[in-house]
């Protein structure tokens, strides 16, 4: 929502608009700005600026915003649509950011920029936790860092706003200069300067320098005392610089583990105290502090209810932004919000609450709307509760069956007491998912090929086990061009799910020819029964055009056309001018293998024959694509027209060669129970392993049947406890595992296992466990079970 409502009168005096088109007179103020049409609830009061990203053009989706009512518009062209209005400028990214540049310059209080490689998300909500009790903080909602979200972040500030907190991220030479100039920090933090995002500058020194832009006029930035290289360099500076060892941290009881939440948390406690919080303060703040991952996390392993857990604290902007990520999620056919009153809104409570609820129930209608708290039952008729006892006490499931559901609250209302009765599947073990680090691994894999390449992202077998649509989800708003599954049921589930990108169907069943035409799945084509299985289906089928895909073998050995089948191919697509054969594809049998590079480099000369006889004898030019995540690290240059992206997305490095993926998933369980035992006593079944000490061994609920191999038992592993390593013991049981955490006097029962991820700034990770295993990450990650719950969140 904006800070202060425009008309586009008052918008184009700001940005340089070449002319106003109006259709329309203008009617009621513009307080929301979109640049996409999911995610549009205030029709009538938004305006819609067609922004144009990597793989995307806003100007494509201008029909969707005018059904959707939206009537104002900034754009860089003529619009034929004559019952609108809209703004012509040259540039819709520099227009959008020199109205948020200009709107910030509205309001003299604090605004607190942050930059860094890791850590910028957690500092600026630790923060915004330690201040919000004193201050009216206004905040760059969730990673909202970059060209794009810091303009949107800063068009939400207002006069009723005391402080500032904006993010800014960068990933290349270029960014910050126009960062700084339209936030205009009058503090700013530097959290850790990391290897995230190295691969768009020539040196750290480059990166440093360029993110040190952001300073420029400040008064004062903090740094973390451990970062030397950092201090020298912004020590030469003109602002005065303030590190976190002027604190006393034995003063300050940190609630979370592990080094880099330790030096987060004293980034937040030093900014706080700049802002003149007292150590008092700061303490009774200090317990509030969680894992970031709890803001935003989505639960889907029950079929009937999707859960949007953002129940660590709530102020207006950020339930605003919740039910935004709310709407936006198609897995479920209802979406469904529970509310708690916000906390430390003074006198104005019940205004701003009331402004909500109406904002609310026009997003998702009264009934969809639960209300816990004081404030919100005394303004409401229905769906209320004082307290989240008295939800907990009345909870019926069948009101909830069938929604995606939110639950944003404040953090005293402890919302997330409703996971296990709204889940059903309240296991111990789960599969955390970050999508942040995602969509880093694309954007790294993309930018290794040329512009204009376009990307299929292949979320067959779970996604790698990692689920099918909410990964999907996040693919398709990323931009990329295509989808691959194995079958048609992915496929049709995807479709099911509210996914709309083109799917490829690698696997295609003839019996199943039908059903892809329905639900406009794509197959790949590989043999001559499989098209003749195709077009009797699309006889049938009665809407061309018809899309295929053609598969040829180079070498893999596996499926495909031969080469010497190209001619009969060749003949047999020309009687059929309404078969539309989208794009030709083989495979590399061994990208990851240097010594086989010359076998890869006469598989790709293979394959450009191929294509090239269709070109000249059918006049065609489908999209060619031949490499996976290993061909495009390895042989970028034969990018093509179209790359496949796989397990790289999902951070596993099949090359061996230097990449800078960061590993997405991460599996947590926790010890059940710990025996002391004296040596000499056998452990587990079969006996197979004897304490050579007095042990202490702890019973951890997940085993083979959740996908820990049972080869790894008897010490072949170990799992992180504590930030330590704990060696399995005794045999691996189907649903438990034992192990051995003598060395850990600390652990106890309660505490997290890592079976791999990282812990307290310790990583273990897949490929270790494969190692192990004597396996590949691929089998590890798919064998994770479908029991083993999944948790997407967000990191930064």
């Amino acid at each position: 929502m904006l800070g202060l409502p425009y008309t586009l009168h008052g918008i184009a005096q700001l940005i340089p608009a070449k002319d106003l088109f109006q259709g329309l007179a203008e009617s009621a103020p513009v307080r929301y700005v979109s640049f996409d049409t999911r995610t549009i609830s205030h029709a009538e009061e938004t305006v819609f600026i067609a922004l144009k990203t990597h793989n995307r053009d806003g100007h494509d989706f201008i029909s969707q915003a005018i059904e959707k009512g939206v009537k104002n518009f900034i754009v860089d062209r003529k619009l034929a649509q004559r019952e609108v209005n809209y703004l012509l400028v040259e540039d819709t990214l520099e227009a959008l950011q020199i109205w948020a540049m200009l709107h910030r310059q509205q309001f003299a209080y604090p605004v607190i920029g942050i930059t860094g490689s890791n850590g910028k998300t957690i500092v600026k909500e630790w923060l915004a936790t330690l201040l919000e009790y004193h201050f009216q903080v206004v905040k760059s909602p969730m990673s909202y860092n970059s060209q794009i979200g810091v303009p949107f972040s800063l068009l939400q500030l207002s006069p009723k706003d005391e402080v500032a907190l904006i993010e800014a991220g960068i990933s290349q030479v270029g960014e910050m200069e126009r960062l700084a100039l339209m936030i205009q920090p009058t503090i700013g933090i530097m959290t850790h300067l990391g290897s995230a995002h190295a691969e768009g500058f020539e040196s750290e020194a480059q990166k440093l320098a360029e993110k040190s832009l952001l300073f420029e006029g400040v008064k004062q930035v903090l740094v973390g005392s451990g970062q030397q290289p950092v201090l020298d360099f912004l020590g030469k500076k003109s602002f005065e610089l303030l590190t976190t060892a002027s604190i006393e941290s034995e003063a300050f009881e940190l609630p979370l583990p592990g080094q880099a939440a330790r030096e987060n948390a004293l980034l937040a406690i030093l900014a706080a105290q700049q802002m003149g919080l007292s150590p008092d303060d700061i303490r009774a703040r200090l317990p509030l502090l969680y894992p970031v991952e709890m803001r935003s996390e989505i639960i889907t392993d029950n079929p009937e209810i999707t859960i949007l857990n953002d129940s660590y604290n709530a102020d207006t902007d950020s339930v605003r932004n919740a039910l935004q990520v709310l709407l936006s999620l198609e897995a479920q056919p209802a979406r469904t919000a529970i509310l708690t009153d916000l906390e430390h809104l003074g006198q104005d409570q019940q205004r701003i609450q009331l402004a909500l609820l109406r904002e609310a129930e026009k997003m998702l209608g009264p009934e969809q709307l639960w209300t816990i708290g004081p404030v919100f039952y005394g303004i409401r008729e229905k769906h209320k509760y004082l307290s989240t006892e008295d939800f907990l006490q009345d909870f019926d499931y069948q009101q909830f069956k069938g929604s995606s559901i939110l639950l944003k609250g404040s953090r005293s209302y402890g919302l997330e007491r409703l996971i296990p009765l709204l889940n059903r599947r309240p296991n111990a073990t789960f599969l955390q998912l970050d999508l942040s680090k995602l969509v880093h691994n694309l954007r790294y894999l993309r930018n290794k090929v040329r512009d204009g390449v376009k990307v299929m992202c292949m979320v067959k077998a779970f996604s790698y086990g990692s689920g099918t649509w909410e990964i999907a989800k996040i693919l398709e708003e990323e931009g990329v061009e295509y989808l691959g599954v194995a079958y048609p049921s992915e496929g049709i589930e995807l479709r099911e799910k509210g996914i709309r990108l083109p799917i490829l169907i690698n696997h295609p069943a003839p019996a199943a020819m039908g059903a892809m035409l329905q639900y406009e799945l794509e197959p790949l084509i590989y043999d001559f029964r499989l098209l003749e299985a195709f077009l009797r289906a699309a006889r049938l089928h009665s809407a061309p055009p018809y899309r295929i895909h053609l598969k040829f073998d180079t070498g893999m050995g596996r499926l495909g056309f031969t080469e010497a089948e190209t001619s009969q191919l060749i003949h047999t697509l020309a009687q059929y001018p309404d078969l539309h054969v989208i794009s030709i594809m083989s495979h590399l049998s061994s990208a990851d293998e240097s010594a086989e590079d010359d076998f890869s480099r006469a598989q790709i000369q293979r394959f450009i024959s191929i294509c090239d006889a269709f070109h000249q004898q059918l006049g065609i030019s489908p999209l060619r694509h031949i490499l996976n995540t290993a061909g495009v690290l390895r042989f970028p240059e034969a990018a093509m027209d179209m790359v496949r992206l796989g397990i790289g997305l999902y951070g596993i490095n099949p090359t061996g060669f230097r990449a800078q993926l960061e590993e997405v998933g991460s599996l947590h369980s926790v010890i059940s129970q710990i025996h002391e035992y004296p040596a000499g006593t056998s452990i587990g079944y079969g006996r197979s392993q004897y304490t050579a000490r007095d042990s202490r061994i702890a019973t951890v609920p997940i085993g083979y049947a959740d996908g820990i191999f049972r080869y790894l038992s008897n010490g072949r592993t170990a799992f992180l406890v504590r930030g330590k390593l704990a060696p399995t013991f005794g045999r691996i049981c189907m649903d438990t595992l034992m192990i051995d955490v003598t060395d850990i006097p600390m652990a106890e029962a309660g505490d997290e296992v890592l079976i791999f991820g990282t812990q307290e700034d310790q990583q273990l990770s897949i490929s270790q466990i494969a190692a192990d295993a004597h396996t590949i990450p691929y089998e590890i990650m798919t064998s994770i079970s479908p029991r083993v719950r999944r948790v997407y969140v967000r990191s930064s």
